[in-house]
């Protein structure tokens, strides 16, 4: 009777075996492509990070160039080249013809100790005088002096040719310029 018994099992242990057998492998093969799933986000997180840290060296060098630059709008559209690590990203700047405003600084928000407001003060208008009263003090006038600010955009973007990034990063500045200098 044992014997009986016993060639009945000898099916159904082989039958559970390989189902075990298949469940292990659909496991091991979703583990192996969640492994590399994750593998190419964390790539591709790295690659935005570093176009991202490429872009804002790019706009840094272009706001050194404003630092130096009478009138923006001579700010010529520039491919720049970056290198961070093994790889060399070529970052595309926009020309600076992004002028989102202008503000007339007024003679009021001067002070004549500054070296950086000493020039708005120089001209040939009579709006842009200082007046001395009788006691001595400097009356500052309330009318436009010859400097005006400008509130400009930098835009840059880079695309990264392997993992598919792209970013465009606008940062907006602000800058003191001679009342001449018109917003585009």
């Amino acid at each position: 009777m044992t014997s009986h018994k016993r060639k009945n099992q000898q099916g159904a242990t082989l039958l559970v075996g390989m189902i075990m057998m298949v469940v292990l492998t659909l496991l091991v093969v979703f583990s192996l492509r969640s492994g590399n799933t994750n593998l190419r986000i964390a790539g591709n997180m790295q690659a935005q990070a570093e176009v991202s840290a490429a872009t804002q060296q790019v706009v840094e060098q272009v706001i050194e160039q404003i630092k130096v630059t009478p009138d923006l709008s001579l700010i010529l559209a520039q491919s720049v080249p970056v290198t961070m690590g093994n790889v060399t990203y070529t970052v595309a700047v926009e020309p600076m013809n992004k002028c989102v405003r202008e503000i007339p600084v007024m003679n009021a928000s001067l002070n004549p100790a500054k070296a950086n407001d000493v020039p708005c003060f120089e001209g040939t208008d009579d709006d842009k005088a200082l007046f001395v009263d009788g006691s001595g003090n400097f009356t500052q006038t309330t009318k436009p002096s010859a400097c005006k600010t400008q509130q400009w955009d930098i835009e840059a973007s880079v695309t990264d040719g392997p993992s598919g990034a792209k970013v465009t990063q606008v940062q907006g500045i602000s800058v003191r310029v001679p009342s001449t200098v018109n917003c585009l």
